[in-house]
């Protein structure tokens, strides 16, 4: 099965230009971010098994402030904006954010788990969001083990189609760990007719802790099956056909690095200090509060610069498969700016 990559003509027409200048200045050593991601709250209503987040109590800037940050970030030329936390749709404010950064000209998308979304809001998100991501994992027992709350996955699906019925571009994110590898083929067939696009990612952090590393046999069976789903629907699979080649080397604790944190992609956390990436909260680069974005990304003898150059890498697609996508820009560009560009018009 094929599709076509939905693309909406005047926003992504505006940020062509922004996109093809990104791409130039990092092939000629001046890198500017192309992606940015706004962890939005800490909180979370799941208690992820993979994950750390729901764990701590971290602060969160007040309306007024979250403002600031996004103009300072979005202000910078940054043509892609995602809203994500912890669950960003705990913020009642959320939506008056997303219009912030909305206003700016940029792409705007949400990483959400679903289990939020409803009949009150889903019209507004389908005013605001260009792109939607649910967090799904398999089926419904997998899904609701790995998610450590129980009914997540109903909510999930109720989500989705929702947003689908409101004309949100929707995607899924799976995150392949040993309790759901050996499903997800065949969880990708049953959701290639109901969400717009897929994303599959290993679980984290690198080097994957013994306890979450499949068995190589089911990583090799997972690669082979998305390699040949990436050839035969490649506007579905919204990864780099290099990443998904990366899988088997990233469960063995040996992938390479390819990293340009602070260079193709910043983050702005809770708190609205200035990430080099979103992956990683002690890279911290400067406070979009207080700091100039362009200072704190050239300041290279900073702190957080250089645990940057220490870090050991990831295989995240937010970090990884953006730093893919320019090694490719003909082939990946054109199906990115359609992946973010929303089908409601």
């Amino acid at each position: 099965m094929s599709r076509k990559v939905g693309m909406k003509p005047t926003k992504t027409g505006q940020l062509a230009p922004k996109v093809i200048s990104g791409f130039l200045k990092f092939k000629t050593g001046h890198p500017k971010p192309l992606f940015a991601s706004y962890n939005v709250t800490g909180r979370c209503n799941m208690k992820c098994a993979f994950c750390e987040w729901w764990k701590h109590q971290t602060p969160e800037l007040p309306t007024k402030k979250a403002f600031a940050a996004i103009d300072a970030v979005c202000s910078y030329g940054v043509p892609f904006f995602d809203l994500s936390g912890g669950e960003p749709l705990l913020r009642k404010d959320l939506f008056v954010l997303a219009k912030r950064v909305a206003s700016h000209g940029c792409l705007v998308s949400m990483n959400t788990n679903g289990t939020l979304v409803n009949e009150d809001n889903v019209s507004e998100i389908a005013k605001i969001f260009d792109t939607v991501v649910v967090s799904l994992d398999g089926p419904k027992e997998v899904h609701d083990k790995i998610r450590g709350v129980a009914g997540t996955y109903e909510k999930a699906t109720s989500a989705i189609r929702l947003l689908k019925q409101n004309g949100v571009k929707t995607g899924v994110n799976s995150v392949a760990t040993k309790w759901n590898i050996h499903l997800l083929p065949q969880f990708m067939e049953q959701i290639r007719s109901i969400v717009d696009f897929a994303q599959v990612q290993p679980v984290h952090p690198y080097p994957p802790s013994p306890e979450n590393v499949p068995e190589t046999s089911q990583v090799s069976q997972l690669t082979e099956y998305l390699l040949d789903l990436k050839q035969s629907d490649p506007n579905f699979l919204a990864v780099p056909t290099e990443f998904i080649k990366g899988f088997r080397q990233f469960f063995v604790g040996n992938a390479p690095k390819i990293c340009h944190a602070g260079e193709l992609y910043v983050a702005i956390n809770p708190e609205g200090k200035l990430l080099a990436c979103p992956a990683r909260p002690d890279l911290f680069l400067g406070d979009t509060l207080c700091d100039s974005v362009d200072d704190s990304l050239k300041n290279r003898d900073s702190e957080g610069w250089r645990k940057v150059s220490s870090c050991k890498g990831c295989w995240l697609e937010c970090t990884v498969g953006v730093a893919m996508v320019l090694k490719n820009p003909l082939k990946e560009v054109p199906q990115l700016m359609g992946l973010w560009a929303s089908r409601k018009n």
